[in-house]
């Protein structure tokens, strides 16, 4: 029964960041632009106070600088969580354990690549090779934290 409950867990966990990743993706720019942009703004004011009183060329590089670290830190996060839960997924699922941090890389690398190819249709949007690579690092971090994770876990059932 504890089983069954964690396969479930793990797979919606996965399904659900798949498809919140599908719906981030198929906002067009202005959304998309306007929803980071929260987030932009709050950093700004914390990193640089002040920085609303700057004449407007200047005012909109630091806007536009934070805005793409915090784009791409939000990339990154999102696809490391999917590939933290796929991998957590596939434990739970398969009883040879062998090669399922290889599996869940490929798995969600390959669908950040097809987000990405989606992307292209979207109004103001494009698909980018460098997202691509950003999101497999990103993928690969969180599937090495299961990893960790699960060499944790199971380290302390054996004592």
């Amino acid at each position: 029964m504890g089983k069954t409950w964690i396969r479930i867990l793990t797979t919606g966990i996965t399904i659900g960041l798949m498809t919140l990743i599908f719906c981030f993706s198929s906002q067009p720019a202005e959304t998309s632009d306007a929803t980071s942009g929260v987030f932009a703004e709050t950093v700004a004011d914390i990193l640089r106070p002040g920085w609303r009183n700057l004449a407007a060329s200047d005012k909109q590089e630091v806007y536009d600088r934070i805005n793409h670290v915090i784009r791409k830190l939000g990339h990154f996060t999102e696809v490391a969580l999917l590939g933290f839960s796929l991998r957590m997924s596939l434990e739970s699922w398969m009883e040879k354990r062998r090669g399922l941090g290889p599996v869940a890389w490929t798995g969600a690398t390959l669908f950040a690549a097809m987000d990405e190819y989606h992307q292209i249709g979207v109004d103001g949007r494009s698909g980018q090779i460098a997202d691509v690579a950003l999101d497999s690092c990103g993928v690969l971090t969180g599937v090495l934290l299961a990893g960790l994770l699960i060499r944790l876990i199971g380290r302390r059932a054996n004592l």
